[in-house]
């Protein structure tokens, strides 16, 4: 349900001595020269739907006179009538079923922007922020999405001093990941050696049998049974020595021994880089997946942005405050900010749509058409102020504090 204002008047508040006005369509222009009245009349508004400001309202009683009252008729029934007295200033407010509501109950039906249409533009950025968020329904906590977006950053930043601490490295493709092994070599030349001391052996061997052979055969007569023994050992040997493997060559093994610790050498350091290579190669690998991941979340803002219904077209944020078509919301034009501004108000869909406006003249013919429109378009009630020096039609015009 929406309530409008349908009668409000105005007895010897600030400058205004009496000013009797009934609404009619969603924009009222309040006109008259500067000092007329049309600001006391809009201040009277204010105080009677959101409570008196005395920062605000210094004088609300007008010179001369002993009390001011403001009294509002709404379209649901009920009647407030703010007063004012030396004294003070008190509210009294009764519903349609004749029941008393105070100032709470007035808070509870009105925009939590209030009814002033600049109060949106003369916020700080982190509560014009707020004021956006705690209105546009979004598919996801901005709050959390930032702070996840920080965590990445701040990983990927320590990825990439990573990897700019490791330097470059080169990698020599051609040698081997296993070092040679010096003990494996020198096995092999003591095996080697083994061996020609075997055949060595055998060697001398089979020359003192071949000895005792020529001796023995000079004696043959008297050394048959000696010879025979020793033709058998003759044959024992040469089957040993036949059975025996030719000894390796020790000279490239050698030479391989000899060079071993700097080819072991080589391939630690290549080792190393290839060690070096992975693991920048894996850090930078870390650093275009976080990367992704912060596209993704980025993509994910702009598409929540682009399905969230904004107050009005044009309007969106980042991490720093409230955009309005791609600039900061307070580098918007006078007219930009208070269509913006109102259209905040109007987006928090208050049962008592009432906005009032004091600077109205930052408007041209198409901004006061835009704003009509908005105002058409949510039931709202706009009484804004404008400098004129002669009355138009369908205008309240002041001139010395009286509508004429």
């Amino acid at each position: 349900m929406s309530t409008q204002i349908t009668e409000a008047t105005l007895k010897n508040f600030q400058k205004v001595s009496y000013a009797k006005i009934e609404p009619s369509g969603n924009l009222i222009v309040l006109a008259g020269k500067n000092g007329a009245g049309k600001t006391s009349t809009n201040d009277g508004l204010e105080a009677a739907l959101t409570g008196h400001n005395g920062r605000n309202i210094k004088r609300p009683i007008k010179d001369g006179h002993g009390k001011a009252t403001i009294d509002i008729k709404l379209s649901d029934g009920s009647t407030l009538i703010r007063g004012y007295t030396p004294s003070g200033t008190t509210l009294k407010g009764l519903d349609a079923e004749g029941n008393k509501f105070g100032q709470k109950d007035l808070d509870a039906r009105i925009s939590s922007l209030g009814i002033d249409g600049r109060k949106f533009i003369s916020m700080g950025e982190k509560d014009q922020l707020a004021a956006l968020l705690s209105i546009v329904d979004l598919p996801f906590k901005p709050a959390e999405l930032d702070a996840e977006r920080k965590r990445l950053e701040a990983q990927r930043l320590s990825v990439g001093q990573q990897g700019k601490a490791l330097g470059e490295a080169v990698v020599d493709s051609s040698l081997p990941t296993e070092e040679t092994s010096a003990g494996e070599i020198i096995s092999a030349i003591r095996l080697a050696t083994d061996q020609a001391a075997k055949i060595k052996d055998a060697e001398d061997g089979l020359n003192y049998a071949e000895s005792k052979v020529e001796e023995i055969t000079a004696e043959i007569a008297q050394l048959t049974r000696q010879l025979e023994g020793w033709s058998v050992a003759v044959n024992d040997r040469q089957a040993e020595l036949e059975s025996q493997p030719l000894p390796a060559d020790t000279s490239a093994l050698e030479a391989q021994l000899a060079s071993v610790e700097e080819s072991n050498a080589s391939i630690r350091a290549n080792n190393q880089a290839r060690e070096q290579v992975a693991a920048k190669d894996s850090l930078r690998n870390q650093y275009a997946d976080l990367t992704e991941q912060i596209k993704t979340l980025d993509q994910r803002k702009t598409d929540g942005l682009a399905q969230a219904e904004m107050p009005i077209e044009g309007l969106t944020f980042d991490d720093e405050g409230v955009l309005y078509q791609g600039v900061p919301f307070s580098r918007a034009s006078g007219r930009e900010q208070l269509i913006v501004s109102c259209a905040m108000i109007m987006a928090t869909n208050p049962e008592i749509r009432v906005i009032v406006i004091r600077d109205g003249n930052v408007l041209d013919m198409e901004g006061m058409q835009i704003l009509n429109d908005m105002a058409e378009a949510t039931n709202f009630q706009v009484f804004i102020e404008l400098v004129k020096e002669d009355k138009g039609d369908d205008e309240y015009f002041f001139s010395e504090g009286e509508l004429i």
